[in-house]
């Protein structure tokens, strides 16, 4: 058997340097797969951020701030194997893992949509990257909730600096006002679809301006949340 495996994944696993053994997965092996490091039970309610008291529903964030998305639901820490598998997707193309990374959303509770609604690039990024990767996780999440996708309600209208680079300061200052609604929203719940979540910045201003646009209320979906000293 791990002849055959030998021949039709030949990649070695990034996190185990073991042969790959599922093609959906791969270079990641099952084994690491199924090892994610999840998201502490204990997070704020309301941006999912770890929270070192027990007890406590809200983060002081939230608490100072109330963000305009309702809640974040995310499966795993932005760490190890969820780390290099999101790596694979968006920087080395393999658009393949979109489907397994959006089955991880199987073993959360995801409130209640209308809408799915990926994070969208400029198009200038599109050409750059050649997908946007969020979309391939709406579409994917679409499929097996049957909730409807709709990938050009929410426009990203203007060019922003690599959010990675930025500090969480300068994240919220750059994607001020860069996104907008095509059309009206009224009435409708929406679940905006990322891939990662560093200080929620981005999912922040795409959930303001699809309020603006008369959405019920906004919940965000993200693969990983980056887990900040």
């Amino acid at each position: 058997m791990e002849g055959i495996f030998g021949i039709f994944f030949p990649s070695a696993c990034p996190i185990c340097a073991k042969p790959s053994d599922d093609f959906t997965t791969s270079p990641i092996c099952e084994m690491c797969w199924s090892n994610m490091k999840r998201l502490p039970t204990n997070v704020c309610g309301i941006c999912s951020k770890p929270l070192e008291i027990e007890g406590i529903t809200r983060c002081g964030d939230c608490y100072a701030e109330r963000p305009y998305y309702s809640t974040i639901r995310t499966y795993a820490q932005f760490t190890g194997v969820m780390k290099e598998a999101i790596h694979l997707f968006k920087f080395s193309g393999m658009r393949r893992l979109a489907r397994p990374l959006a089955e991880l959303f199987k073993q959360i509770e995801l409130p209640e949509a209308d809408l799915i609604i990926p994070v969208p690039m400029t198009k200038k990024r599109l050409i750059q990257r050649g997908f946007n990767q969020s979309l391939l996780l709406a579409n994917a999440l679409s499929d097996f909730t049957k909730i409807p996708l709709s990938y050009d309600t929410l426009v990203k209208v203007k060019e922003t600096p690599h959010q990675s680079m930025l500090s969480g300061t300068e994240r919220i200052k750059s994607i001020r006002n860069a996104f907008k609604s095509a059309i009206s929203l009224k009435g409708k719940r929406i679940a905006l679809v990322d891939d990662v979540m560093t200080t929620g910045a981005t999912l922040n201003e795409g959930a303001r301006a699809l309020m603006k646009a008369d959405a019920l209320n906004v919940y965000g979906i993200v693969a990983a949340r980056a887990v900040l000293e």
